[in-house]
């Protein structure tokens, strides 16, 4: 099969369930797009809020309750991410590795504390509980000389997320400061074939159509477990070879191309559509980076731009922050592209007051910076 650029686009939207607003379950959304990211940026929304917005009627409550439910859990999926409980098995592999990928701290808390991953696992095992808890409980059961190196949260801590990464600790839910829960966990047995080809379907069936890097990216797979991913989703049927401006892509073997452009929708800056910024350049023309850690004199768009999808084109970009404190959604800047059409401000003003709505504000107001004039009223 051969797609163009732009056939290629409206498979990707309508995969990531954006052609339409959809009435449908959050858990049923999350086992389509495979993982969500979580981010402790909290401008507008948490981050895993806004993927669910932009595609279903649910209130944030929906969306809480899956933290809490048994059907899900956390793992480093893309990146920090919000799974389905049964794909956990699929990342047995960088369980079973976590020492050459863990971050430094991670590592250097095992190296310099020998005993102390133990002795979390072993707490863990007798109840529940967040890294603030376990350090509290620890300092009860196991009091040291804090000359030494005591009970430091942060020691703490790093140790929790090294054993969560293990896999020999897993996630229950959320407390109410949105701190992680820690259980008892376990590697799952699950060959790195079988594994790396589901990950490889998975990710082509929420991309719609990808290449390598695209794929790659989607779960951060190593070059060598998203070769044999792709090796043996392709003998096994359950992805295809596809030509998409020359060049070798994958899709679902059932791929149906839509007719015409459709999906309107306000996009987080980490939502999975734009987890791989060369992709979203190729097939939209439109260029995404995050401007976070970028000091404020040299911000092109601003600090927490969400992308604006209208008709299936990504045509514009707002920078935004709900004060929480006044009830207001401030728009601090709006930029269109070149060739968005002049329907763009009048539809984003309606997606912006849907957002209002959406997050409890009761106004919006805007700084008019940027080429864009929002009839905010």
């Amino acid at each position: 099969m051969t797609l163009r650029l732009d056939q290629a686009r409206r498979v990707a939207v309508r995969a990531q369930r954006l052609d339409q607003r959809r009435n449908t379950a959050p858990l049923a959304l999350l086992r389509r797009l495979g993982a969500i990211q979580i981010d402790s940026v909290n401008v507008v929304a948490r981050a895993h809020y806004l993927p669910f917005f932009a595609r279903i009627e649910a209130p944030r409550a929906a969306v809480d309750s899956l933290f809490n439910a048994r059907t899900t859990t956390e793992y480093w999926a893309h990146e920090a991410s919000l799974i389905a409980r049964e794909d956990r098995d699929l990342f047995a592999w960088r369980m079973r590795s976590w020492q050459d990928h863990a971050w430094g701290n991670m590592l250097r808390t095992a190296a310099d504390h020998p005993g102390l991953l133990d002795m979390v696992e072993v707490e863990v095992a007798a109840g529940p509980g967040t890294s603030r808890e376990l350090e509290a409980r620890l300092e009860t059961d196991h009091p040291r000389d804090r000359s030494d190196w005591g009970w430091n949260w942060s020691i703490v801590k790093s140790a929790c997320e090294a054993l969560f990464w293990s896999g020999r600790l897993s996630t229950s839910r959320r407390n109410a400061a949105f701190e992680r829960v820690y259980v008892p966990g376990g590697v799952p047995d699950i060959d790195d074939g079988t594994a790396a080809a589901r990950l490889v379907a998975h990710a082509v069936q929420a991309s719609g159509v990808a290449d390598r890097r695209t794929i790659k990216d989607y779960y951060r797979l190593p070059p060598a477990i998203v070769d044999l991913g792709i090796t043996q989703a392709l003998g096994a049927g359950t992805v295809q070879r596809v030509d998409v401006a020359g060049r070798d892509w994958y899709a679902d073997p059932h791929l149906t191309v839509p007719r015409h452009d459709a999906g309107t929708a306000l996009l987080g800056p980490f939502d999975p559509s734009l987890w791989d910024r060369t992709r979203v350049e190729q097939l939209f023309g439109f260029r995404h980076r995050l401007e976070i850690y970028v000091p404020e004199p040299k911000r092109e768009f601003g600090y927490y731009v969400l992308p604006f999808l209208f008709d299936g084109h990504l045509v514009a970009r707002v920078d935004l922050k709900a004060d929480r404190q006044a009830g207001v959604l401030r728009v601090r800047s709006a930029h269109a592209e070149n060739d968005a059409p002049t329907a763009v401000a009048q539809a984003l003003t309606a997606e912006l007051h849907r957002l209002a709505d959406w997050l409890g504000m009761t106004k919006i107001s805007s700084a008019q910076q940027g080429n864009l004039d929002l009839p905010l009223g």
